[in-house]
């Protein structure tokens, strides 16, 4: 497997339709805003980036906007947002707050400066209930952070000129502040072994892994190919929690020292606030009919990523 596979390798001729342009993000703080910030800088090195943290820029309060009036950005991608659907069950406010209001400000602050903007969804607008989700699967948010997601969503559509929605699978990404199930699962699993736990339950929900690298690049290329409308985007590929969880120890070699079994799903969804599907499963459909698609099967984007210095400091 290739480490820091280079995904857009052949689309340097594309991606110059981005040079000098200005990207602003939201949330640069989060997964996602990290990677996008990352991958900006690696494929166009001549654009300008305002990468901006909640303290920077607080969507919620549109006097926060103010300051950045004179940047006129070209291209603003939207990762600010409360992204813990379990608190939003018991926080509608808050999180209606953050998701919602907080993107139509950023649709107004898009619409004032003429920039085109990205939104990156959640596959949690969905029920599970195709076998097969694309763009033709009608969304179904089970609890609030879904419906909040999915509201967010069509204003953005509606409120700007050739918004960009990319309907995401479950990401992995951002290392140390992953606060998703491999950025967890894998401290969690070093603490047990050095506590003398050889022993770790894990559900078997079905998920699709999908590296914040590889969706942000992907993302970029959407923008250079003048791309808009709503796509969806995931690793190729899909698996359990639990087969995951044995992955992420196989490829770190340190399956003799855990032994990972199987946890009722059942038990382990009763506590959680927000129902969720028992899996989404995305197929890139308009990436592959437009010869767009660039993600990579789950396997290979994982063993990159944990080849990070972060994963291999853990080891020690």
């Amino acid at each position: 497997m290739k480490v820091c596979a280079d995904i857009l390798a052949h689309d340097q001729t594309t991606l110059s339709n981005l040079a000098g342009r200005t990207f602003l993000i939201t949330g640069s703080n989060g997964m996602l805003g990290r990677a996008f910030k990352s991958q900006i800088e690696r494929y166009v090195p001549m654009a300008d980036i305002y990468s901006l943290n909640k303290s920077q820029l607080d969507v919620r309060q549109p006097a926060s906007f103010l300051q950045y009036t004179n940047l006129r950005p070209d291209y603003i991608v939207h990762c600010a947002a409360l992204v813990d659907a379990d608190y939003c069950e018991d926080h509608e406010d808050e999180g209606r707050a953050s998701i919602v209001e907080g993107t139509r400000n950023v649709v107004e602050f898009a619409r004032s400066c003429g920039a085109r903007l990205l939104y990156p969804q959640s596959f949690l607008i969905y029920d599970g209930s195709d076998s097969i989700t694309d763009e033709q699967s009608a969304p179904n948010p089970m609890g609030a952070y879904g419906r909040f997601k999915l509201e967010a969503e069509q204003l953005v559509l509606v409120g700007t000129h050739d918004a960009l929605s990319v309907r995401m699978g479950g990401f992995f990404g951002g290392e140390s502040c992953d606060k998703n199930f491999v950025g967890f699962f894998t401290p969690h699993m070093f603490k047990l072994i050095r506590q003398g736990t050889n022993f770790i339950d894990i559900g078997n929900r079905v998920w699709q892994p999908t590296y914040t690298n590889d969706l942000a690049a992907n993302c970029l290329l959407l923008l250079a190919a003048d791309r808009s409308g709503i796509y969806c985007m995931a690793s190729h590929g899909s698996t359990s929690f639990y087969d995951l969880a044995v992955e992420i120890a196989a490829q770190l070699g340190i399956s003799d020292k855990i032994t990972i079994g199987h946890a009722d799903m059942a038990v382990l969804a009763a506590k959680e606030k927000m129902r969720r599907p028992k899996s989404v499963i995305i197929r890139n459909m308009r990436l592959q009919a437009e010869g767009l698609d660039r993600q990579r099967p789950w396997q290979q984007s994982l063993y990159e990523y944990l080849n990070q210095p972060f994963f291999k400091g853990l080891i020690k």
